[in-house]
């Protein structure tokens, strides 16, 4: 484990009584976490749903996907979004999860789709057939629905891009907060950077650091509720994220943040 993680929790152990009083220590302890999921016969049951394809299951394997699951507090009849889905790897997982009284939302950006047009609705629809599936394409600014829609946000490896693609993350966060019920989550699984590079330098390396995304969620009204560190021997975080020999192999992080109750 790299000192980085205990100094995070030292940094805010020193923080004002106010901040201190929702310090959090990171997770490393991966093996507890992952027999912590393994117990959860509603992610048993996602992971290994028939339906899904070998791409997918292959892509577990990079993911720590049951973690990612666990973390996100997703349950079944959630109402959910997934950022920056993509071709639907989590989204799809989390339709199972959430089940028939549920619901997921996959978001791309118009720009993505313009890039890949794969992800148009009317192509993805013909493959993602499931039924509590439905599809919002907005940009990084403009992703928006009533208040309270959601249960959970997620944003799987998505958020530097929000930064990359310079989009207004502080604006963006101030949707998601209003769209997330009380009491709900919002889960950022992302390669971790050196919190010391600029926001800017860590979005051209495609990172995003966990305590820099941690404040800005916090700024955004949510209170941080768990911090996961997933160490690489191979990873200084300060490459990008394709170059060889890190491609595949990043620190990375899950940060969950809640929505106050009313």
């Amino acid at each position: 484990m790299k000192m980085r993680a205990l100094t995070f929790a030292a940094l805010l152990a020193l923080a004002p009584a106010a901040v201190a009083q929702d310090a959090l220590t990171p997770r490393t302890d991966l093996e507890a976490l992952r027999k912590e999921a393994a117990a959860d016969k509603n992610i048993r049951a996602a992971v290994g749903d028939p339906s899904r394809t070998m791409e997918a299951r292959l892509k577990d394997q990079t993911r720590d996907i049951e973690i990612i699951l666990k973390a996100s507090r997703a349950k079944p009849g959630d109402r959910l979004l997934d950022i920056g889905s993509s071709n639907g790897y989590l989204a799809l997982l989390f339709s199972s999860l959430v089940g028939p009284k549920g619901h997921v939302d996959i978001h791309n950006t118009p720009g993505w789709i313009a890039q890949f047009p794969w992800q148009a609705v009317d192509k993805q629809s013909k493959v993602i057939t499931n039924p509590n599936v439905g599809w919002k394409i907005a940009s990084w600014n403009e992703l928006e629905a009533p208040a309270n829609t959601y249960d959970v946000v997620t944003l799987g490896r998505v958020y530097h891009d929000v930064i990359t693609e310079g989009g207004d993350f502080e604006l963006m966060n101030k949707h998601i907060f209003t769209m997330v019920k009380p009491g709900g989550y919002v889960m950022v699984e992302d390669h971790d950077a050196d919190p010391e590079m600029p926001i800017e330098k860590q979005g051209f390396l495609h990172r995003v650091s966990h305590e820099d995304t941690t404040e800005h969620f916090t700024a955004a009204g949510f209170k941080p509720v768990e911090v996961i560190l997933f160490d690489s021997k191979s990873d200084d975080q300060k490459f990008n994220v394709f170059r060889p020999g890190v491609k595949g192999r990043t620190d990375h992080f899950i940060a969950v943040f809640q929505k106050p109750p009313n």
